[in-house]
Parts: structure tokens; sequence; C-alpha cells
């Protein structure tokens, strides 16, 4: 894994707000933040591998010292993270994945995954690069299903095997419960996970381990409505699994 991020001192001095709905203003703008992901025709990433780098990606943009009190992100993370963190994944190859890069925000890559979380902003004020990055997923292979979990140390999420979602939005959902998953936990489960390299997993279980997930898991994902899938609809779940503290 070789995100751009912030060390885990900045992860004690991060904003621990958890993200919250004021209800809709007419007019305020809708803020965003726009992910891309590499995909190369050859050889594209795993769906499971994209969301892990989303969801990585997400917490390493929130985590980065720019993003914090005095940084020339603070503002417009801070303003979005305080609304419904609605986030977009769009794809890319070749060069108009690298000029995507001249947008601000920070890129990580893992097991052949490589993703970029931007500065959030209005959804209809999109750096003009990023913007000519196709939000429609391309078709990749579905995750496979697991019945059974190994315990690995780390943060895990789990997607809903009862939603049809594209790996777009699933990679989305990813990334909200791994950012609200960072912001809720307590600083030594945080600095734990620093230590191990923030590793991280993310499976598609079986309906039976998806029932007793859900019981399980600290964080609940629940969409706010805006493609695809209703509103209100569980989508994820995320959990601290040992030997990361959790208490």
């Amino acid at each position: 894994m070789t995100p751009e991020q912030g060390t885990g001192a900045d992860a004690g001095a991060k904003a621990k707000a958890e993200p919250q709905d004021h209800g809709a203003d007419a007019d305020a703008p809708v803020l965003a933040m726009q992910l891309a992901v590499r995909v190369d025709r050859g050889t594209p990433p795993t769906v499971t591998d994209i969301c892990r780098a989303c969801a990585l990606a997400t917490i390493a943009l929130l985590d980065d010292p720019r993003s914090q009190s005095g940084g020339p992100w603070h503002d417009p993370v801070a303003a979005w993270n305080q609304a419904q963190i609605r986030k977009l994944v769009r794809r890319g190859r070749g060069q108009a994945w690298q000029r995507a890069h001249e947008a601000p925000g920070v890129t990580v890559a893992i097991d052949g995954a490589d993703a970029r979380a931007f500065v959030p902003g209005p959804v209809d004020d999109v750096h003009p690069h990023v913007a000519k990055l196709q939000i429609r997923s391309t078709e990749l292979p579905a995750p496979p299903t697991a019945t059974s979990l190994e315990p690995t140390p780390g943060l895990h999420i789990a997607v809903s095997p009862s939603v049809e979602m594209s790996w777009g939005k699933r990679a989305a959902q990813c990334a909200h419960a791994a950012q609200r998953a960072w912001l809720t936990a307590p600083p030594y489960t945080l600095a734990a996970w620093e230590s191990t390299g923030r590793p991280i997993e993310v499976v598609q279980p079986s309906q039976e381990l998806w029932a007793q997930l859900v019981d399980e898991a600290s964080t609940h994902i629940h969409d706010g409505g805006y493609t695809e899938i209703p509103a209100g609809t569980l989508t994820t779940v995320a959990w601290w699994s040992a030997p990361v503290p959790t208490v």
C-alpha cells in the first residue's frame, strides 16, 4: 500500500465531528467528494480492491495536513464533512487519468488498484480534468461471496448482498463506511491501525453472514438516495478487528 497520507499524529488532531445532515438549504450548493479509479482495459483492478482503495483514499484526504485547521483544504473539507458526505466515483485511464491529478487531492495505491480522492466541492463546479472522467461504471467481475471471515486485524467493511449496485456505487458506499468508522474511532484504535499500515478488508458476505455482521458491526451506512437505490437503504457496515484495540 502506498498512500499519500498524514502521519499517525495527524489523526489525533483531526476534527472528530461525525458527519451530520443539517437539512436541505435551497440556497446552499450540493457538495460532493469526487473519487477517481484507474481502470485499464487489459488489467483492471478487482471490485474489492477498488473499494479498498477508495476507502483508504477518503481517509487519507481527511487525514492530510492540508485538510486540518489552517490548511488550504480545511474549509471545503469541513463544509462537506458536516453535510451529507456525498461521493461520486469516476473511472479513467492513460492521459485522462494523469491529467486528473492536476486537481488537488490524494492518491492511494493498494494491490493493483489506484484511487484518487479529490478535495470536495459543489457538484456543478468540478475541475475540468476530473469532469471528463466517466461516472458510468465499466463492467467488472462481481466479487466472490464470503460465507465466513478470517480473523485478520484492521478495518473491515461488508457490502449488503441484498442491494444491486454498480461497482462505482459500491466503492462510494465503502468509502462512506470507512469515513464514518475512522471519524468515530477512539485515538488508540487509530494509533494501532496506523502502526500496522492501515490494513483494510472489504467483503461481499452471504445473506446469513450479512445478518450476523449487521448485528455486530459498529458502523452502519444508509444511502442518501441520490443514485441507483432508494434513500435509507442499508448498504454497508464496518467494524474494527483485533489486534486493533476497540475498547
